[in-house]
């Protein structure tokens, strides 16, 4: 083989074809299909074109497969509501927005950007919780140990010598028997519960329960309020923008809280209370979930119609509000978990070394 010729065999055009769709490959498939919508492509040919370019063996299925439920007369957005783990709720809300206007390119273009500035927000928030959970992991490791290990040897040794343990003593040595019988069945009980806790907060009744706990928690709550008024800012302003009645923006944006019963309910009674004409500001405010900041924001981009150019203003202050209050809460947590650490350690430590020394005394 000829030297162009090897080169141009192993010439890295393209990807290597893997199995499952990522959230890039998502990206990806909505960069194109808004590229060649805008190009002047039939949106049928658009959607095979980029099933074709994928590099996602999942995708191309789907995307194949929504092609062909468009070809029959299907709607995009109502062919991919069929994916619901390929295509979240709000994006499939978002594309039907783009059918409905006509304005596909630039509704695509806005979630591509919105899953982008949705996915930095996502790592910056696993990467701040980061080191919280390993000092976690790593307290609560070093104190099993202690008590599987370490303590026994010690529990043993006093027993043999008839020694008499102090209250502290005798509750850690207690605590060590149990975590040597009882230790595996409590693993395999926790796994169990996180599992099940996992899988109800899936279901509405289980994401009704943790979303009104969670909404009231300090931080916590915080942080629920702060996402949920970013994504109201970011998607009232796309939906208006795009032309949209308020009626079925606000209708589309119950669609787009789905996962969370608080706001989506809050949203279905702004509605109503909207179509009976009055103002979107006023009927926020008697949620009683929206901030004074919307509320008022909300007012002013109502009285000077210009509510998408606020909401896009908007927006961007709740994101850095939440990720500046993400990275206060776990710089917060650091000393704490450090400091409840060294103190559970001490104690264990403690507990030990006085009947050694109690010991001690009663030699001389």
């Amino acid at each position: 083989m000829a030297f162009e010729d090897w080169f141009i065999a192993h010439a890295r055009v393209a990807s290597k074809p893997h199995k499952k769709a990522t959230l890039d490959d998502k990206m990806t498939f909505f960069q194109q299909l808004g590229t060649l919508v805008t190009s002047g492509t039939p949106l049928l040919q658009a959607l095979q074109l980029c099933g074709e370019q994928s590099q996602s063996l999942k995708m191309r299925e789907v995307l194949g497969q929504i092609a062909g439920r468009v070809a029959a007369g299907n709607s995009v957005h109502a062919a991919a509501a069929n994916y619901p783990k390929i295509f979240r709720r709000h994006w499939v809300e978002v594309i039907r927005t783009g059918e409905i206007t006509g304005q596909m390119s630039l509704v695509l273009a806005e979630l591509n950007k919105q899953i982008i500035e949705t996915r930095a927000t996502s790592r910056k928030v696993k990467g701040a919780m980061m080191y919280p959970m390993i000092l976690i992991c790593f307290a609560v490791g070093a104190v099993t140990l202690m008590l599987w290990l370490v303590i026994p040897t010690f529990a043993g040794m006093f027993k043999d010598l008839g020694a008499e343990l102090p209250g502290i003593t005798q509750f850690v040595v207690d605590l060590s028997n149990f975590v040597v019988k009882y230790g595996v069945f409590v693993l395999v009980g926790l796994i169990i519960a996180v599992v099940a806790i996992k899988k109800y907060g899936k279901t509405e009744s289980g994401r009704r329960l943790f979303m009104g706990v969670g909404i009231g928690l300090p931080i916590f709550g915080d942080m629920i309020v702060l996402s949920a008024m970013y994504h109201f800012a970011t998607n009232l302003a796309l939906l208006l923008k795009s032309g949209i009645p308020m009626l079925e923006t606000l209708g589309t944006l119950e669609g787009i809280f789905h996962e969370n019963p608080v706001y989506r309910d809050a949203l279905a009674r702004v509605q109503s209370r909207v179509a009976a004409g009055r103002p979107l500001a006023a009927c926020l405010e008697e949620t009683g979930l929206f901030t004074t900041m919307i509320n008022t924001m909300v007012r002013i981009g109502e009285e000077s119609g210009q509510l998408p150019s606020v909401m896009e203003q908007v927006a961007p202050y709740y994101k850095e509000k939440m990720e500046s209050m993400i990275a206060r809460a776990t710089k917060l947590m650091e000393p704490v978990i450090i400091m409840g650490m060294g103190i559970t350690v001490a104690g264990m430590m403690m507990s030990i070394y006085m009947p050694m020394f109690e010991m001690a005394g009663k030699v001389h």
